[in-house]
């Protein structure tokens, strides 16, 4: 049976965790899957967490601040910089920051010894109360600049550090030892100022600021997936695993770009419904995978497992999905004994963005009561189909949603926003 692991947050379709944890599964031969999970709020995404079973979680923005009052137990580094980033389920529900690893590692491997360092920190968020507080245990000197003055002070009070607006940020450059980036747009900052022995890093890994400013400089460049890598070594150990001792717990490989999405799920997600809305809203064109089939064929589906059989069936879809390799800009949905299909899961894995649509078991069963899917049957038989298939849901699924607690418009909304950041 496969563990589950993945990161929360919204939005959260462009994390590479994912693509870090699942490298290292894979290196190690360890039968687990790290995927992401799409929500409303917190609330939801914890309610997902927990129908899904999965062991461990990580947090990114907006939720870090939010399960400070969610946990059973929580770490002194997490309390100190009030957020969690990472959240292990058991008998407890405990809580941890693995932020401040994600800051302390790279500078360590590049000065050493931080002690009487200069840095200054830009932002002052929660990637900023992770750094602040962890160079001030290195004995650093640390300094902080942010656009409000109101909040910039405060966190720096709090952490024992200089405060500048970013007004001013420039006149301190000269002599500060390294940067610590922790906002997601660009400011008016002057690289030529800081010396050549100096450090840039950021913790963002989505943009690159100041990385070619910083090679022409000859100021060394630590881009924020150094961050990502260390942050997620501590809470792979959290987790139960040592990957301390591997090169493979890095992001292989990059976010698939959601040109083709392909709705997944068991009967009754709600994948045809869901998947009207969604290509209306993004204006791509609306493809029923099992429709197709019928239209192709001449027979519906229940005819085709009556008289050739279910293998018959799998070649069919098989050859069908192959079809729309070519094509941009679709929503598919995905008939649910698909992912048991290896040739079918390859090519879903490798050719599209896969939404898997998840819920309450007992959901799906009523919402399909009357229909004439031939592999239907008593609730039992029902379960037992789901179980043979719920790993290969998980282990395809670039995005999960919960589609029990959500109305077709919500779970469409849930998706158009995540696709939309990407």
């Amino acid at each position: 049976m496969t563990d589950f692991y993945a990161v929360i947050g919204k939005p959260v379709a462009h994390s590479k965790s994912p693509l870090m944890f699942n490298s290292f599964f894979k290196s190690e031969d360890i039968d687990a899957y790290y995927s992401r999970i799409a929500s409303e709020n917190l609330e939801d995404a914890l309610e997902t967490c927990k129908l899904l079973g999965v062991k461990g979680i990580n947090i990114t923005m907006p939720y870090k601040k939010e399960l400070l009052e969610k946990v059973d137990f929580i770490s002194k580094d997490a309390k100190e910089v009030e957020g969690v980033n990472t959240l292990v389920f058991g008998k407890q529900l405990k809580g941890f920051n693995t932020d401040i690893f994600g800051a302390l590692m790279p500078l360590k491997k590049t000065f050493g010894n931080l002690e009487n360092k200069k840095i200054l920190v830009i932002g002052a968020g929660g990637a900023a109360r992770a750094a602040l507080y962890v160079y001030k245990k290195e004995r650093a000197v640390c300094y902080l600049a942010n656009r409000s003055i109101q909040k910039g002070k405060e966190v720096a009070k709090k952490y024992n550090a200089f405060f500048l607006p970013l007004s001013e940020v420039n006149s301190v450059l000269k002599d500060i030892d390294a940067i610590v980036y922790t906002i997601p747009v660009k400011i008016d900052l002057d690289i030529s100022l800081l010396s050549a022995n100096s450090t840039f890093f950021t913790a963002i890994y989505k943009q690159h600021f100041f990385k070619n400013e910083c090679e022409m400089q000859g100021v060394k460049y630590i881009s924020g997936e150094e961050w990502l890598i260390e942050q997620g070594k501590v809470s792979c150990s959290f987790f139960g695993f040592n990957c301390e001792k591997t090169s493979a717990f890095k992001p292989v490989g990059g976010t698939k770009p959601p040109d083709r999405i392909a709705l997944i799920g068991f009967m009754g997600s709600g994948k045809t419904s869901v998947g009207k809305r969604l290509a209306e809203k993004l204006n791509y064109h609306f493809i029923d995978l099992d429709k197709e089939i019928e239209k192709g064929e001449g027979k519906t589906i229940p005819v085709i497992f009556n008289q050739y059989g279910e293998q018959y069936f799998r070649k069919l879809e098989q050859t069908y999905l192959q079809k729309f390799l070519e094509k941009g800009k679709i929503v598919l949905a995905t008939g649910g004994g698909i992912v048991n299909t290896k040739e079918c899961f390859e090519i879903l894995n490798k050719s599209f963005f896969n939404v898997y649509l998840y819920g309450e078991i007992k959901n799906f069963y009523k919402r399909t009561e009357n229909s004439s899917r031939p592999l239907r049957m008593d609730f039992n038989s029902f379960v037992n189909l789901f179980e043979n298939r719920k790993d290969n849901y998980f282990k395809l699924s670039d995005l999960i949603v919960n589609t029990s607690n959500k109305e077709i418009e919500g779970v469409s909304d849930v998706i158009l926003y995540e696709i939309c950041k990407l």
